[in-house]
Order: C-alpha cells, then structure tokens, then sequence
C-alpha cells in the first residue's frame, strides 16, 4: 500500500465516512476505504464478495427498484453529475441500516459506457430512527388533538350553553358569584384548549 493510499484511509478512518470505486463492466468493487464494511459488519474479504450486482445480496428487498433506477440515472448521467440515494443494506447480523450515497461516473470507455463510478456513503440510521420517531409523536399529538377536539370541546360547549342559559333567564342573588366563578373557570378551560389544539396542528 503506498503512502498515498495510506493517507487517504487516514482521512477516510477520521472522518468516518465510507468512498468507493465501483467498476459497473466487471461488477466489482474496485476500492473501498474500508468503512462501509466496519458499518455493516463484514470482513473486506465477504464484503468484496457481497458487491457483486451493485450489493444486490446486501439491499433490502423494497429498494431493489431504487438501485436499478440511480443505476439508470447514471447511464443518462452528464460528467460530474451527482446521482444521490438512500437504502437499507443489511448488516451481517441479520438487521439493516439506512446508507445514504452520492454517486458519479469517474470514468468511461471509448463508446461513452460506463466504466467506473465513485461513491461516498454515510450510515444516516441514526437520522432516519430520530425521523420516524418524531413522525410518531406528531401523530400522537394529532390524536391528542382530535380527542381533544371532539371529546373535551362538546361537554366544555354543553357547559358553556348552560350557563349563558341561565344567565339569560337570571338566578338568586346569593348564588350570582358562584355563577361568576364558575363561567370564568369555563372560559378558561375552553382557552386552554384552543391554546392545545393550536399548538398540535403546528
């Protein structure tokens, strides 16, 4: 390994993020710095060995379609074009993680095919975990909403037709304040709760 080869791993090793060089004639991975295979588990030797067919072995099933269509995209792609792309590849331990790539052809033969392209690629899990996760308290909250929408502002609307019936037709003098006390608490009760279906539709 020369000292240029070697540096480059430093930096690949630092930064943590995984460059490729993919011959798409020989369906082979030309270069690796070696990050991927840390992400997902695998030994260099298994993991030159599962890049066959663009990692077809490694990608979930459901983004099969997606490969071929970047690979498509690259085809038709103009030089230094960047295609970009998010899958799931499985790790050797069975479970998947979410990569995301940026891909561009590095070079081509005499009749323009494709020879060889280059990838970075990040492990985006973390990201894509928190995403669904804050995808799931939005519709917590949008639920909370709509309970709070048709299961506390009908019994607060009964309540608040009551008392302006009885305001209407008047009431004994000793339980006026009561009254008072009991619309103001009614009223606040409906603010808070336009304040809380306001903030959930946020």
């Amino acid at each position: 390994m020369g000292p240029n080869i070697r540096f480059l791993r430093s930096v690949f090793e630092v930064t943590h993020v995984e460059y490729q060089e993919y011959d798409l004639n020989q369906h082979k991975l030309v270069f690796s710095s070696g990050i991927a295979e840390k992400m997902l588990g695998y030994s260099p030797k298994e993991y030159l060995a599962l890049s066959q067919d663009f990692y077809k072995k490694l990608v979930y099933t459901d983004d099969l379609p997606l490969v071929q269509e970047i690979c498509d995209r690259l085809v038709r792609s103009q030089d230094g074009e960047v295609v970009e792309m998010t899958i799931r590849l499985r790790r050797h331990d069975g479970s998947y993680a979410w990569l995301y790539s940026r891909q561009m052809v590095l070079e081509r033969d005499q009749d323009n095919t494709i020879k060889t392209i280059i990838r970075e690629v990040e492990d985006v899990t973390y990201m894509i975990v928190l995403e669904d996760q804050l995808e799931e308290s939005v519709n917590k909250l949008q639920q909370i909403s709509y309970h709070n929408s048709h299961m506390l502002r009908s019994p607060v609307a009964s309540i608040i037709g009551l008392v302006n019936l009885v305001e209407e037709h008047g009431m004994g003098e000793h339980n006026r304040q009561i009254f008072e006390y009991l619309k103001q608490t009614i009223e606040k009760l409906d603010d808070v709760i336009r304040e809380i279906n306001h903030l959930a539709k946020q």
